[in-house]
């Protein structure tokens, strides 16, 4: 059976387990089930959410080493698909995806991307890590012409990069505020 297959049918099985666990445990259970939820985004020291009690069954049923593996290659596996979206912008597609997303962020219509703008774009994105100064940081990467903005041949040029870091970083964040990484 291909491991598409398997993790489908795994899948399945703890979802349908999943309706019948308790999301919050009763007071017999280790304190690990309750209390205050942890923020990193280390596998298995993710806060809770609403997969942490699959999460806990799959735990439970295959072993917490063969979960840590299943969930590094369906991490892998989700990262080749950020990095192939991601790859796309060079095709006549992607071009059309970069300049649409170019034309959102642009907010006053100059024809140019201030640092603030890069800023209130990321944070449209869910980025909300990159803050002034990064965003002053990716605006000096990328401003070949060094004008201290971006047109729309460096957005092109520099934005492959960024939205694969901080694509792969926003799916972590996700995927821990979910309680995938419990």
């Amino acid at each position: 059976m291909s491991f598409s297959k398997s993790f489908i049918l795994v899948l399945s099985f703890f979802t349908m387990a999943a309706a019948f666990t308790p999301f919050f445990p009763p007071a017999h259970q280790p304190a690990r089930f309750a209390g205050p939820t942890r923020t990193a985004l280390k596998a298995g020291s993710g806060k809770q959410g609403i997969f942490s009690p699959l999460v806990e069954a799959a735990k439970a049923t295959l072993g917490e080493d063969d979960l840590k593996q299943l969930r590094a290659d369906v991490i892998v596996k989700h990262s080749k698909v950020i990095g192939k979206f991601v790859d796309t912008s060079q095709t006549k597609f992607g071009r059309l995806a970069l300049k649409t997303l170019f034309e959102a962020a642009d907010s006053n219509g100059d024809g140019v991307l201030t640092p603030q703008e890069i800023k209130d774009a990321c944070a449209a994105l869910g980025f909300t890590w990159i803050d002034e100064d990064k965003s002053k940081s990716l605006v000096e990467r990328a401003d070949v012409d060094e004008n201290d903005v971006i047109d729309f041949e460096e957005f092109v040029s520099s934005t492959p990069k960024v939205l694969r870091t901080n694509l792969i970083r926003l799916a972590k964040q996700n995927g821990n505020d979910l309680g995938f990484l419990v």
